[in-house]
């Protein structure tokens, strides 16, 4: 009897190139249908390590590799305040003329010792000049007017502390607790002019803002303790004239 060859012995078909035996072929056969069959979930897989993998890089899944540049790195900006009004720096030129001279520098707010100043890069606020909200951060009419004396271009000019004129104090009578029979001064306790700029009526019992001495820094209305404040800074009508204590 013929030696029967061994089972994985290949053969040769007729042009003389070798042939699978049948173990081979099943072998091979349910190799790819274990390939075919892992395929989908390897998928599942990778879509479930990949996000955990990019997030021990530092990669987020929500942004592509593009969106990694230093600008989206960057720390975000402190958001500008919103105005109610538009109020200058101490100091400031005539409006008109303050947007024509002034740089946007930043200057001025690097140089305020409170941080009154705000200026919004991104041009959405104030038309992206400095500018000042007296209820978040009112002007402390410091000693040295440091933005005053930073100010490069000419925009802001340096004058005396009483021929400042960011604004004008404005009493709302309706909300004033002092006008409906509190014994309320916080106003004029906070103010840095004192009674050149503020007082007590002797007739009314009222808060009186006199015009020529006010300077609008925003301390009294940051002090008042209405909401909203019942006194506020508002621009002065003619904000040229010049003050006289």
């Amino acid at each position: 009897m013929a030696n029967e060859a061994p089972e994985n012995q290949t053969e040769s078909n007729a042009s003389g190139k070798p042939t699978e035996s049948a173990p081979q072929e099943r072998r091979r056969f349910f190799s790819e249908v274990f390939k075919q069959a892992l395929t989908p979930i390897a998928a599942i897989i990778e879509k479930r390590v990949t996000p955990m993998t990019d997030a021990l890089q530092g990669k987020s899944p929500f942004l592509d590799d593009d969106d990694f540049s230093d600008d989206a790195l960057a720390p975000m900006e402190e958001q500008s305040p919103q105005p109610r009004v538009i109020l200058r720096p101490p100091g400031a030129v005539p409006a008109g003329e303050f947007e024509t001279v002034c740089s946007r520098c930043g200057m001025c707010a690097e140089a305020c010792p409170v941080k009154c100043i705000h200026l919004d890069r991104h041009d959405m606020v104030a038309g992206g000049f400095p500018y000042i909200v007296p209820e978040v951060a009112p002007c402390a009419v410091c000693e040295d007017l440091s933005c005053m004396k930073a100010c490069p271009s000419g925009a802001l000019k340096l004058v005396d502390r009483l021929a400042i004129r960011i604004g004008l104090a404005e009493v709302n009578h309706t909300l004033c607790l002092r006008t409906n029979g509190e014994d309320c001064r916080l106003c004029l306790d906070a103010c840095p002019i004192g009674e050149a700029a503020i007082v007590i009526s002797n007739s009314s019992g009222r808060v009186i803002v006199k015009y020529n001495g006010c300077i609008g820094c925003g301390m009294c209305e940051q002090a008042c303790p209405t909401q909203p404040s019942a006194i506020v800074i508002n621009p002065r009508p003619d904000p040229t004239e010049p003050i006289v204590a």
